[in-house]
Formats: C-alpha cells, sequence, structure tokens
C-alpha cells in the first residue's frame, strides 16, 4: 500500500502544484469560458482537465516504476497500459473540443462584416481575436459536433480490446449467467465508453459539479477494487479520484477555473476502464444512476437543455425551462444557490456510493 500511497500524493501534488500555472497559460492561449450563473459573469480560464490529467498520468507512471524495482504484489502492467492509452486518447479529444472556436461568427458578430475569405478577413482586421472580447461577453466556443466526437472515441476502445479486459459473461437476478461472446469486445465495450466518456458531461453547469461528481465515483469504484482484490482498478481509479481532489481546491464555488470537456471526458474514460478491468460492471452501472438519469432528462430535451440557470436577487438560480432537463433544475425551483446545487448532487453521490459498496461488496447481496 504504500507505492500506491506514494503515487497518489504524486498524482495529487502534480495536479495541485500545477493548476495555477495551467490557468495562466490557458488564459493567455484564449482558452477561457465565462462563468454563467455569476453576476459579473466572470472569464475564466477553461480545460482544467488538462491539469488533472498529468496528475493522472504522473500518478500512474510512479506506481509503474515503483512496483517495477521492488517486491511490492504483482500487478498487470498490460492492463495499467491499456487503461493509460484509452484514457489519454479521450482526454486529447476532450482537449481538442475545448479549444475549437467558431471565427466566423465571432468576426461576423463583433465587427458586422460579411465572411468570404477568412485570411483575408483577419489580416484586414489585424487585432487579436482573443484579447477583444470584453469581459463578460461571449465567446464563440461551439466545440465539435456530435458525429466527429463519437467517431474519435472509437479508438480508444481499443487498448482494452487488446488486452481482453473485462469480463465476457455476466450475472443477472432471474436471467442467470449470460455469456456476450464476441459482441462484448465488439459492440458493449465501444458503447459503454462512447455512452460513459459523453455522460459525465452532461451533469455539469455549477462550480465544482462534475469534478465532485466524478471524484466520489472514483473513490467508490477505487474501494471496490480494494475490496475485490483488483489493483489495475484501483490505482487507476484512486489516482484519478486524488487528482481530481487537488482540481477541486480551485474548481470548487467560486471557482477559479472551469474542468472543460477534457476533464469530464478524461474522468468518463477513467472511471469506464476502471469498471471493465475490475469487472464491476452492476457497481458501476449503480453508481452512474445519476448520470443516467440525468442522460434521460436530456433526451427529453432533444440534448439541447443546459443544466445551468438564472441568478436571481437572493443568488438563488432559476431554471429557463418549465419543464426539468437536469437534476439541477429541481433543485433550482427549490430555492437552491449554486453552491448549495453542487453540495446536494455530490451528497448524493456519496450515499449511492456507500449503499453500493454494502450491496455488492461486504454484504454481497447481489
Amino acid at each position: 500500500m504504500i507505492y500506491i500511497a506514494v503515487s497518489l500524493a504524486a498524482g495529487f501534488l502534480t495536479t495541485f502544484v500545477g493548476v495555477p500555472f495551467a490557468s495562466r497559460y490557458l488564459l493567455d492561449s484564449g482558452i477561457y469560458g465565462i462563468d454563467q450563473q455569476k453576476e459579473t459573469r466572470p472569464r475564466l480560464p477553461t480545460s482544467g482537465g488538462v491539469a488533472v490529467f498529468f496528475g493522472f498520468l504522473i500518478s500512474v507512471t510512479v506506481y509503474l516504476g515503483l512496483i517495477s524495482f521492488s517486491s511490492a504484489p504483482p500487478a498487470d502492467i498490460s492492463l495499467l497500459l491499456a487503461a493509460l492509452s484509452s484514457v489519454s486518447i479521450i482526454a486529447l479529444i476532450g482537449f481538442i473540443d475545448d479549444i475549437h472556436i467558431d471565427i466566423d461568427e465571432y468576426v461576423r458578430e463583433k465587427y458586422d462584416v460579411k465572411i468570404e475569405d477568412k485570411e483575408e478577413t483577419n489580416r484586414e482586421l489585424s487585432i487579436p481575436l482573443i484579447d477583444t472580447v470584453e469581459k463578460g461577453g461571449e465567446v464563440h466556443r461551439t466545440g465539435l459536433s456530435q458525429l466527429p466526437k463519437m467517431l474519435f472515441v472509437l479508438p480508444a476502445v481499443f487498448p482494452l480490446m487488446a488486452v481482453k479486459a473485462g469480463s465476457w459473461t455476466m450475472h443477472f437476478p432471474v436471467l442467470g449467467q449470460v455469456n456476450w461472446g464476441i459482441i462484448y469486445p465488439l459492440l458493449l465495450l465501444p458503447l459503454g465508453l462512447l455512452f460513459v466518456s459523453n455522460v459525465v458531461n452532461m451533469l455539469a453547469g455549477t462550480n465544482g459539479l462534475s469534478t465532485g461528481m466524478s471524484m466520489v465515483a472514483a473513490f467508490g469504484l477505487g474501494a471496490m477494487a480494494y475490496i475485490t482484490g483488483s489493483n489495475e482498478a484501483m490505482i487507476i481509479s484512486l489516482s484519478l479520484g486524488a487528482s481530481l481532489a487537488a482540481f477541486m481546491y480551485y474548481n470548487y464555488y467560486p471557482a477559479s477555473i472551469l474542468p472543460g470537456d477534457s476533464l469530464t471526458y478524461l474522468s468518463g474514460a477513467a472511471l469506464f476502464s476502471t469498471i471493465v478491468i475490475g469487472n464491476m460492471e452492476k457497481f458501476g452501472v449503480f453508481i452512474f444512476a445519476p448520470w443516467i438519469i440525468e442522460f434521460l432528462l436530456k433526451l427529453r430535451s432533444g440534448f439541447q437543455a443546459h443544466s445551468w440557470g438564472d441568478i436571481q436577487e437572493d443568488s438563488s438560480l432559476r431554471p429557463r425551462y418549465e419543464k426539468n432537463y437536469s437534476l439541477t433544475h429541481p433543485l433550482m425551483r427549490r430555492g437552491f444557490n449554486e453552491k448549495q446545487i453542487t453540495q446536494a448532487l455530490v451528497g448524493l453521490e456519496v450515499v449511492i456510493c456507500v449503499i453500493g459498496l454494502l450491496i455488492f461488496g461486504p454484504l454481497g447481496l447481489l
């Protein structure tokens, strides 16, 4: 356990020390977003997942280095490297999504010009694009469309397929043992990774929400991996949890940096890899209940609704829709402010993880 503790400390410190440097770098690079639910609508650096990724990377690689030169209990290095490869691919996709900006739309609205030749227009304006955006202004950071993101995500499952991660047979109540056969690696793994990496991105919108929810889920999976004796799953999940805990210091209300898709995609990929490597599919589905509900609510809106709301005079938030299209919306209708919404939903995930550990862990009820 000493090697795990050292690796987690390395990941935590890397993220904690790295976030301030990443914040300055991201702002200087024009990678920022608007904190929508503050009266002043401050401009904050986004894509903070980059710092979390480096912390996660350091944590896992330090552990690999320590067990390579010691008599520590053996770990399947191929599983760890496969998970690291999948997470790296997904994190890169999230970062690319974060930095995409619709320059044509920005120039058209800001300068009231018709875009015919983008390069010529930029030369004529001779004004740095990002620096001219006023504090609190909108930035047309539209991200990638859904089809490219889906296609880019799929190669991330190949490393897990190559090491035959996961269990091709699963036991279900009533149905009994089900052997998925070739369907598991060719269909269930890609669909699972695609779903998890995207659904984590849906339940966001308040400071610390996506970070806190993912952090609790990571520690919950780490605890289950410890109970079941899966060292590989434990190091992946706890490395993510430790890095997210460091980032939470900066992302909790009032946030000084935003997570961006690089963090939500990274978290989703790491959580999914943990579930697959540790053969914890039932427990994983159970603790993902809030995200599954969020997916269904967003589906109800045609994936057009946002989770955030409009700030009121008493600092509470009000949803922009008559119906509930996110788990944040019913809390807003009860007069919760941004900080309380984050606390309520993260607290809910804590309760779900504890119940899940009791059901699927020591008590072995399912």
